[in-house]
């Protein structure tokens, strides 16, 4: 299993993957020189595991194993993470390992091979003179050739021989062209197999080397020309090929044979590809239209390869979703009021999945409380209204968030699944204070600072605005002033007014206290007046022309409750209230139905009614006999 708690090869795959995968790059999660660097060295395993396969069998095999493979993960991967496949899932976790068990079995020769390369891989090469060891090569080849005498000679390289070499005669001779005549003449006991040169010396005769599969080399080529192909493929070894029915002299590199070379053309060979494949070599190589085609599909096979493997690797070392509380907090401009309706308070739980790093973060800092998110209102959301984010909406916004998105993480549950808020415009208006006096009466002389300035929702002060009267804010001074005497200055420092008017909450006051000067000059009483008579104000005309028709008779008998100055109050009488209802002379027809009208109160100055002004229903009957 991986760190993250994926294994490698059953690492989630999603739809967005690749697109949340750009955006991690561009975080705090990713360091680009580390990706550079890890996408280098994967690279550089990627070539040099396709260089051990180039020219093998396991070429093919290999191009089918990963077609196979992506097309599998592909399909396969996103369907059963997307749409929750448990069974195919499981069965292509068998497939892997079958997979694997396939490749260990049909690439065993190329990874014998790499292990030969790799255990005998000198990394300081010895420089010498070749000169010697090309000269017998030459005379001996051209000998040979002539008599028609077959002969398989390997010169080791930097991959060393001895594997193949254990398994025959042990000669460690001086190389020289009649040694080599000698070996290969017909009916010697060694003529028949290969010979391994190192150095300058004759390692080891009569060696078996590995044959290269028919479909790999020309079928009309006999066992010489395959073993040189095989022995050529699965080391770096020049093998020198000499044909016994035809004496034609062939060289064998890389699992590639190049035929049909005469003595000057072989000697430029031996002398070209035994210095160590030289910079003049390698650059007239590059020139070539085909050498540069090769370099191009092994960068096809390379780049792609690396960026799987690579993505894979990011997929498994992804820590698993793990459920975070969090708690979502809206920054927005200073001129909005931005009201959460939903939910109350703004707590989460965020499914989260990312680097293994960041996901640890995360899960410290929300050992302490909930993980603290800040959402700036973006400018399509600041503006009035009530926007409701639904679920997926909601998770894109929080996984958009810097303390998310710096870290890589990305969101694939939230719970609740939605979130309400109401945004309104922000007003900044000036009031006059009121002071709030209770049953006393009073003057006041100063309030400082006045007006004071509010901020209220833009809807708040419509609502405001449509009721009749001036907009006050309320001083609280009831129970300062019990007991206090009258006619006497009074002053009250910081004064905390009322967050409010009327009902309507403010968002902000300021100053948020006043100083008050003022004195009492009397005390509000409240009292019952009984038995007040309405009167029917009309013209002669109308009384001439109709009759009046009442509802109730007890309701032209009026029940007051007035409040007002302690002696006005006291000194009232019934009678010095005047109640009355009007009616103009187009309000004076007659009519089947029953009208109210609001009663008229007229009360002596520094007395007001407590409730509203009372009704009375009638209506108007023409007399008979009077035309309309």
């Amino acid at each position: 299993m991986e760190p993250g708690g994926f294994s490698f090869y059953t690492a989630p795959v999603y739809f967005d993957t690749v697109a949340r995968l750009f955006g991690r790059l561009g975080s705090e999660a990713y360091n680009l020189y580390v990706v550079a660097a890890e996408l280098f060295l994967i690279g550089l395993l990627v070539n040099w595991c396709a260089g051990i396969l180039h020219g093998t069998r396991g070429t093919r095999l290999l191009r089918g194993l990963l077609v196979v493979l992506i097309a599998v993960t592909l399909i396969v991967r996103v369907l059963a993470d997307q749409l929750g496949w448990v069974r195919l899932d499981l069965l292509y976790r068998y497939f892997i390992f079958g997979m694997a068990f396939i490749a260990l079995v049909a690439f065993q020769p190329e990874l014998r091979r790499a292990l030969i390369r790799a255990g005998e891989m000198r990394f300081m090469r010895r420089s010498g003179s070749h000169g010697k060891l090309i000269s017998s090569l030459l005379e001996s080849a051209g000998y040979l050739s002539r008599n028609r005498y077959g002969a398989l000679i390997a010169i080791q390289r930097d991959v060393g021989l001895a594997n193949w070499a254990e398994h025959g005669t042990q000669l460690y001779a001086e190389v020289s062209a009649n040694l080599l005549n000698t070996i290969f003449y017909p009916n010697s006991a060694l003529h028949d197999l290969g010979v391994i040169i190192r150095g300058n010396r004759v390692l080891a005769g009569g060696c078996q080397f590995p044959v290269a599969e028919s479909g790999e080399v020309d079928a009309s080529l006999g066992s010489r020309h395959r073993a040189a192909v095989g022995l050529s493929a699965e080391s770096d070894a020049l093998v020198l090929v000499v044909s016994e029915e035809t004496g034609t002299i062939s060289l064998a590199d890389s699992g590639k044979l190049t035929r049909f070379l005469a003595l000057d053309d072989l000697e430029e060979e031996l002398e070209t590809r035994l210095t160590g494949h030289s910079a003049t070599y390698r650059r007239r190589r590059l020139r070539t239209l085909s050498d540069a085609w090769r370099i191009l599909r092994r960068l096809l096979v390379v780049v792609p390869l690396t960026l799987v493997i690579w993505f894979l690797a990011d997929q498994a070392s992804l820590a698993p979703p793990e459920d975070i509380p969090a708690e979502l907090t809206l920054t927005h401009d200073a001129t909005l009021q931005v009201d959460v309706v939903r939910p109350l308070p703004t707590l989460f739980t965020l499914t989260l999945r990312g680097p293994t790093r960041g996901i640890e973060a995360l899960r410290v800092a929300a050992a302490e409380g909930p993980l603290k998110l800040k959402w700036v209102l973006p400018t399509h959301y600041a503006r009035p209204g009530h926007p409701r984010l639904e679920k997926e909406e909601l998770r894109t916004v929080i996984e958009g968030l810097p303390a998310l998105q710096s870290r890589g993480i990305f969101v694939e549950d939230v719970s609740p699944g939605s979130f309400e808020f109401a945004v309104d415009q922000l007003v900044t208006i000036t009031v006059p204070v009121r002071v709030d006096a209770g049953p006393l009466q009073v003057v006041v002389e100063r309030i400082e600072p006045e007006p004071v300035r509010v901020s209220l929702r833009q809807s708040d002060l419509d609502r405001l605005r449509e009721r009749e009267g001036e907009l006050r804010i309320e001083a609280d001074l009831e129970e300062r002033l019990i007991g206090e005497p009258r006619n006497r200055v009074l002053d009250f420092s910081g004064v905390v007014l009322a967050p409010r008017i009327d009902e309507i909450e403010l968002l902000g006051v300021e100053p948020r206290a006043v100083d008050i000067r003022l004195r009492i000059v009397a005390e509000r009483v409240q009292r019952r007046l009984e038995n007040i008579r309405v009167l029917l104000a009309v013209s002669p005309k109308v009384w001439q022309d109709n009759e009046l028709e009442v509802a109730d008779t007890g309701e032209w008998l009026l029940e007051l409750e007035v409040e007002g100055d302690e002696t006005a109050v006291n000194a009232l009488r019934p009678q010095d209230v005047l109640a009355f209802v009007s009616l103009t002379s187009d309000q004076a027809v007659p009519s089947e139905e029953f009208r109210s009208m609001e009663v008229v109160v007229e009360l002596p100055e520094g007395v007001r009614l407590v409730r509203a002004s009372p009704q009375v229903r009638f209506r108007l009957v023409a007399r008979e006999g009077v035309t309309p």
